[in-house]
């Protein structure tokens, strides 16, 4: 193999195979190759007697810095003792400095040995790390990320934080992308049979999710469904009124209810329970497409219409009131339903 090959090779190996060991100390009369570390700054010697080493040492790189200060030394030299061409050719044939004793490109990287670089970039790698875990998260089926969501909310609720966790709960949600399927978790982990009061204390929570978003919104009512499977005895009587404490804290839409009554499903419960609750859920159900029927009817100005609505969101949606007017019923009529006998 001709000269100029192995300096190909060894070009190659310096550029791509060594990118944070530098291995550029050596001392071809002294069969030494010193090596200093960019990444932990530790520096030390080579073992020359691998077969790399040996190369290395027979051909050694360039290194233009140490050819520059041996060109200057040389005429330095040649100024004092212009007499001796010989001498001055000599002084260019100077060892090149030895690893341990000095490192003379590596003076930029002083500071970044110190205890305190090499923690913070121990730092920089666990936050790499980190974001790395995270993405990869994305990655993962709808089923795992529900998971993942799941025991983040349970661990909130063991500690004892969940009350005022609503906006993390929110950003894993959104971190995991599951934010329409949050409500079925929330309504798993955070009520049970006393979900009238409940939905007073978790308001907020399902908020963040259920506002604008009626997606969400049917899945609220699948967990709502799981509950009364759970606890039957005890809310399965009280369906239309847990759906009426749903509609006046805004967490369920006019729209989306009357959509779910129209089709019974197995999806959540069996279809037997599934019949159950949609008749338990008719008194409500009526009292609302009656009541949608004589608003549309009634020939309220928009403006008069807009007097009976009031929604009032801060921006940390801390709090979302709303108040709705609905038109009653004459009182003379027999049949008027009366909701709040339900």
């Amino acid at each position: 193999m001709s000269v100029n090959v192995n300096r190909s090779v060894l070009d190659q190996f310096y550029r791509y195979k060594m990118p944070r060991i530098i291995a550029k100390h050596i001392n071809a009369k002294k069969q030494t190759i010193g090596n200093s570390c960019k990444a932990c700054g530790y520096r030390g010697m080579l073992d020359t007697r691998h077969k790399l080493c040996t190369f290395i040492l027979r051909n050694p790189p360039e290194d233009t810095g140490s050819a520059k200060k041996k060109e200057k030394k040389s005429k330095k030299k040649d100024k004092e003792n212009s007499s001796s061409d010989g001498e001055a050719a000599n002084h260019n044939d100077i060892d090149a400095p030895d690893a341990v004793d000095r490192d003379d490109d590596d003076e930029d990287w002083a500071e970044e040995t110190t205890e305190e670089a090499q923690q913070r970039r121990m730092e920089e790698i666990s936050t790499h790390a980190k974001n790395l875990t995270l993405s990869e998260d994305l990655e993962k089926p709808l089923e795992e990320r529900v998971n993942l969501f799941y025991n983040f909310v349970k661990q909130k609720k063991e500690d004892g934080a969940v009350d005022f966790s609503d906006k993390e709960i929110l950003a894993e949600a959104e971190r995991l992308d599951v934010k329409d399927t949050a409500p079925l978790i929330l309504t798993e982990l955070l009520m049970d049979e006393n979900i009238r009061d409940q939905i007073k204390k978790y308001k907020r929570h399902f908020l963040r999710f259920t506002h604008n978003n009626k997606k969400a919104q049917k899945y609220l009512l699948g967990g709502f469904e799981c509950l009364v499977k759970l606890h039957q005895s005890q809310l399965l009587p009280r369906v239309p009124l847990v759906l009426k404490d749903l509609y006046d804290a805004d967490l369920l839409e006019e729209d989306v209810i009357l959509a779910w009554a129209e089709k019974v499903s197995k999806k959540y419960v069996s279809k037997e329970l599934a019949k159950e609750i949609h008749a338990k859920a008719a008194p409500f159900v009526k009292w609302l497409k009656e009541a949608e029927e004589e608003s549309e009817g009634s020939g309220v100005d928009e403006e008069e219409d807009e007097d009976n609505v009031e929604v009032v969101y801060s921006a940390s949606a801390r709090e979302l009131k709303v108040e709705t007017v609905k038109p009653e019923k004459p009182a003379e009529e027999e049949d008027d339903f009366d909701i709040d006998a339900i």
